[in-house]
């Protein structure tokens, strides 16, 4: 490679930085790519965060598909010569994303990501491990899909029978056997709530949007009501409750997110009876509390995840693949 498109040679898969009077060893960095944001961190012998860096280049920013140069200014300050292994998660595999690559069926957990990783090597010499996404097939045939969430789940290095809930545009709901995924189940919550909120009846009133714990609260009630069944009713009992006069059309957004939340969390609670104990919230702050505020309003127990995961789990993913 000539002039700046490539990396300086390096003895080693080490780089070593200072971090005020203190010199850490770098061993890996993880990038945690979406369709819309983009995470990335440094990490130590230990998985131990030493640096880390956020943006909104996601894969839609991407121009002309130059994922190369919005990677390397993400972290190319970390590591001029290319020396450490970097490994990426989420919809970076996807098919509108850097490399794709095929799902990876249920159960699987962090050793057997580490078995499917796709290895790619840059035109500066940096070497890249991609995460697959996983598949599962519900028992009546239909399928189901992830990318990201895998990783993340990898990550919290879950003992014993859990149930995990991953908000978001399409939040997750994942059955975790000691730490390997053997089910989930995904729902359009996010974008169906932004699509009835600016595209429906609804939008006539969800304009004027004020914050009301209480509205959102009674919105899960209704939603959670008969097991989740009916949405599509309540849906329209919400644009004639504000018209009648029983809550201020201000609350419609509210009760509109917390219809759909309390809906969502219905509908999962027969997706895995058998499990016990809190749910795991994992996800965005902002996303967690106000699934833990309905999970609240339902009386289920849940603890939140932190918000490293993503990274915990490709450092596991990584170690299991012998990359540090």
């Amino acid at each position: 490679m000539q002039g700046d498109r490539s990396c300086a040679s390096v003895q080693g898969g080490e780089t070593t930085m200072r971090r005020g009077d203190e010199m850490t060893d770098a061993r890996m960095i993880g990038v945690d790519w979406g369709t819309t944001s983009f995470r990335a961190a440094l990490m130590d012998r230990d998985g131990a965060i030493l640096d880390h860096g956020s943006g909104r280049d996601g894969l839609l920013s991407v121009t002309d598909r130059d994922f190369e140069t919005v990677l390397e200014r993400a972290i190319g300050r970390w590591d001029p010569s290319c020396g450490l292994p970097v490994i990426a998660s989420g919809m970076v595999t996807s098919r509108t994303g850097w490399v794709e690559t095929p799902y990876l069926a249920c159960p699987a957990g962090p050793d057997d990501l580490a078995g499917a990783l796709t290895a790619l090597t840059t035109a500066r010499g940096r070497h890249i491990a991609f995460v697959t996404g996983l598949s599962y097939r519900n028992p009546d045939g239909a399928p189901d899909v992830m990318r990201g969430e895998e990783t993340q789940i990898a990550g919290l290095g879950l003992a014993g029978l859990r149930l995990a809930v991953m908000p978001g545009t399409h939040s997750k709901w994942v059955r975790i056997a000691d730490g390997r995924i053997t089910a989930f189940r995904s729902a359009m919550t996010g974008d169906a709530f932004a699509a009835l909120k600016d595209h429906t009846v609804l939008k006539l009133t969800t304009a004027d949007w004020t914050p009301s714990p209480t509205a959102f609260a009674a919105g899960v009630a209704i939603g959670a009501a008969e097991g989740g069944a009916g949405l599509l009713g309540k849906l329209f009992r919400q644009r004639a409750g504000s018209l009648m006069g029983d809550f201020p059309a201000s609350e419609t957004a509210e009760r509109l997110s917390g219809l759909m939340i309390g809906t969502e969390i219905a509908e999962a609670r027969s997706f895995a009876p058998d499990v016990d104990g809190p749910v795991v919230i994992v996800g965005g702050e902002a996303l967690a509390a106000r699934y833990g505020a309905a999970l609240d309003v339902l009386g289920i127990a849940h603890e939140t995840a932190p918000a490293s995961a993503a990274f915990a789990g490709q450092f596991r993913i990584a170690t299991a693949a012998g990359l540090v």
